[in-house]
């Protein structure tokens, strides 16, 4: 692997054009209230060995919503004229400490490329999530240690974010290609339904002590959670998980580990509400990247390492959904939570057979079974 092949791989991201619901000129995120509209950034840069790395943080364990939770830097609008680029690089600085001021990086000798937007997605929590693609550059590129080291000063902000570091790209494309791993202990990935609409639950686990990361993010000084406050969010974990993936929920389909990795992960409940918690086997501890991240990171990595893009027939993102919740199922149309929407958030997996409040219940028969084939792959 060389810095010039991996690298070279951006040329394709930067002729990448996001799709849009129903052919539009603009995204389904610019349609919402403010309040619904999020962003991340997913910062991308060449690590040692010259393979495509993103930056990741783990969300402090005192925040209201996904406490502890690995994440990519970013969070919601705060106005109607922050566009998706503004809203991921303003929460990134707030979260680490890297300044969205583009002068101010170029004096450093550094630079924030905006590659290309990815499609909206659809959180859990009624949110739309818009990626945001960038690769950070270094004038001195023999040097980079030293330049992060003594200019870029990233630093944690403890209200936000308590540890950062990084993971090879490339990991995150399992199951389209079921290849070892270069650093992941575990990737595992289910089809579920919510609501009866096909959904992915993907979970890809990492060492914390991981001696192939970037010197410049290792040296960063953790502020994770105290032991204490890890074993109550285990206690949470099974309380949380339980209402996103009932113990009840089977698989649609289910993706053995490559023969390279050792375990095979049934007990979907044991994926943890802290992004960090203790290998099964060694007790080392892991980070665990699931859920949106996860997703966002394992459609990335297959825009990037599929020879031909163009031929990928699956649905990226929710831009569709997105449209047809607010249109015809009449959700994300204001400020707060509606009674439907908050019946969603805690349904199970089941929903079209009747059995538990599903999207079938709010969206005409047509558009829900379009939705189902589209999400189907």
């Amino acid at each position: 692997m060389t810095k010039s092949s991996e690298s070279q791989l951006i040329e394709k991201l930067r002729h990448y054009i996001a799709p849009n619901y129903s052919n539009s000129t603009t995204s389904i995120w610019h349609r919402l209230p403010i309040t619904r509209r999020s962003a991340v950034f997913i910062l991308l840069f060449l690590g040692n060995m010259g393979e495509l790395r993103v930056l990741l943080t783990k969300r402090s364990s005192k925040l209201r919503n996904f406490p502890g939770h690995v994440a990519l830097p970013g969070g919601k609008a705060d106005d109607g004229l922050e566009s998706e680029w503004m809203v991921s690089r303003r929460e990134m600085h707030e979260e680490i400490g890297l300044s969205s001021s583009d002068e101010n990086l170029a004096k450093l000798g550094i630079s924030i490329e905006h590659i290309c937007l990815m499609p909206s997605y659809l959180s859990r929590t009624f949110s739309c999530v818009k990626p945001c693609v960038g690769f950070l550059k270094f004038q001195n590129e023999d040097n980079i240690e030293s330049t992060i080291a003594s200019k870029l000063n990233l630093v944690l902000n403890p209200g936000e974010s308590s540890s950062i570091f990084s993971c090879p790209l490339k990991d995150f494309l399992y199951p389209t290609i079921d290849e070892e791993s270069f650093e992941a202990l575990e990737r595992v990935s289910y089809k579920i339904k919510w609501g009866g609409i096909p959904w992915d639950l993907r979970s890809y686990t990492f060492l914390q002590n991981n001696s192939n990361d970037v010197d410049w993010l290792r040296d960063i000084k953790d502020l994770s959670a105290s032991e204490e406050e890890e074993e109550l969010g285990e206690i949470l974990d099974k309380q949380d998980k339980g209402r996103v993936t009932p113990p009840n929920a089977k698989p649609m389909k289910s993706r053995s580990i490559p023969k390279s990795q050792s375990k095979k992960k049934q007990n979907l409940q044991s994926w943890g509400r802290l992004g960090s918690r203790k290998d099964d086997e060694t007790n080392e501890k892991i980070y665990d990247v699931w859920g949106l991240t996860a997703n966002i990171l394992h459609d990335l990595s297959e825009l990037i390492y599929t020879k031909d893009s163009s031929k990928i027939t699956r649905q990226i993102g929710e831009e569709e959904m997105i449209y047809s919740l607010f249109e015809f199922g009449k959700l994300m149309q204001k400020k707060e939570r509606s009674d439907d929407e908050v019946k969603l958030i805690h349904s199970s997996n089941l929903g079209e057979d009747g059995k538990e409040f599903g999207f079938n219940d709010l969206l005409p028969r047509e558009e829900f079974n379009r939705l189902k084939n589209l999400y189907k792959l």
